[in-house]
């Protein structure tokens, strides 16, 4: 029968296992091109760490949480910060916009962590216990080292969260600013970045740090509805965060790889690729130019791009080779990736299409999905990185040209 308690321990282990995907999904997944996967990754890892040891403290595990203390802390303090890291590997630091992060950033976190360790080994057991239990009022505590430890407790949860929430949201809209008044004049400028989803992840993962900083804060009058209110709101945030970075991280590896200038196409269509003479590990240089030329061949003739949900499994099978060795070939060889070859023949596709009289009318939505885009937001970043206009842009310059 489901009660309050087994609500409970339920609404401590969704956050956990709704986190693990996230962190799975980004760490497991490791890709050359994608600069910016390791530190959101470690940023996934850090949430799920401190719910499990937030999740060991409120459930009853004093025994463990004992030796899980020292770190809840530093680890909730390290989360905004990593997350500024995240920005500046995911913008590359252009323009000074989210540059590296100086290491005073996380200095409240390192602080917090030396603090507790020194303090909890100066502490007797029966002083430990007396102020890890969740029952017992800091007031009552007249212990030095126990006060001390309260002070530093209170400290890291209100003064040095507080002050870097308003520290963070400062820089962050300022760069923001910068950034948009630079797309005004380069279009081209940052196209896989979507303002919208940094704006959701920031407030996610701020609320996300927040609701677990009033949490701990609540220890001494703690109870189950409260418990359901902390727990539904960690999940909702931490949910926002994870699911809008796993897009954020796709839409960078769908863009970065693509080059800025214009492609460059022959009569039959084939993308004019430079040309490598890259030893392979288990793919000789003329089966390596071999694969290349049986790749070209079928995107230029079969269109195999305008499935929305080509893989590269499937494109594998298509020219006759394994998943591996295309693989290796299109990352190591060509060095570029599944996405960077597939989009740009997308892109080239869509271009004729606005070009065309009968298709002035489709909308662009219409045309991403025809070409085989996914998502309009993919579509949008990787035509603009290509040609330095939008899909819009593009069609009302060959508008115009045809009327002149």
């Amino acid at each position: 029968m489901l009660n309050f308690d087994n609500l409970n321990i339920i609404l401590f282990i969704l956050p956990i296992y709704q986190t693990l995907f996230y962190v799975v999904q980004l760490i497991t997944l490791k890709r050359k091109i994608d600069s910016s996967r390791f530190p959101l990754g470690f940023l996934m890892l850090l949430m799920l760490v401190y719910l499990v040891v937030n999740s060991i403290s409120y459930l009853g595990y004093l025994s463990v949480y004992n030796y899980l203390y020292i770190i809840q802390l530093p680890l909730l303090l390290a989360i905004i910060p990593t997350y500024y890291l995240y920005l500046g590997a995911l913008t590359n630091s252009h323009a000074g916009l989210f540059s590296r992060l100086p290491l005073v950033y996380f200095l409240p976190s390192i602080f917090t962590l030396i603090v507790n360790a020194v303090t909890m080994v100066y502490m007797s057991p029966v002083e430990t216990d007396m102020f890890l239990c969740p029952e017992c009022s800091f007031a009552a505590n007249d212990d030095k080292v126990i006060n001390f430890t309260t002070v530093v407790f209170l400290l890291s949860n209100v003064g040095f969260i507080a002050v870097q929430v308003l520290i963070t949201l400062f820089h962050y809209f300022r760069n923001m600013h910068k950034l948009i008044n630079i797309r005004k004049n380069n279009s081209t400028y940052l196209p896989y970045f979507q303002p919208l989803w940094s704006h959701i992840i920031m407030l996610s993962i701020i609320s996300f740090v927040v609701i677990s900083s009033v949490m701990n804060l609540s220890t001494p009058t703690y109870n189950n509805i409260l418990s359901a209110i902390f727990n539904i709101g960690i999940l909702i945030s931490g949910g926002f965060a994870g699911y809008f970075s796993l897009k954020q991280d796709r839409l960078y590896l769908e863009v970065a790889s693509m080059e800025t200038e214009e492609i460059k196409v022959n009569n039959s269509a084939n993308i004019v690729d430079k040309v490598y003479n890259k030893p392979g590990e288990f793919v000789s240089d003329e089966e390596a130019r071999n694969i290349i030329s049986s790749l070209k061949h079928h995107l230029a003739n079969d269109k195999p791009y305008l499935n929305r949900k080509l893989g590269v499994n499937e494109l594998a099978k298509k020219i006759g080779i394994t998943k591996q060795k295309l693989t290796y070939v299109v990352n190591d060889v060509m060095e570029t990736n599944f996405y960077g070859i597939i989009n740009k023949y997308r892109i080239l596709e869509a271009k004729e299409m606005l070009k065309k009289p009968h298709t002035q009318n489709y909308k662009i939505d219409v045309i991403s999905q025809i070409v085989g885009f996914q998502s309009k937001s993919s579509f949008n970043a990787c035509f603009k990185k290509i040609t330095g206009l939008t899909p819009s842009e593009f069609r009302k310059n060959n508008s115009k040209g045809k009327h002149r």
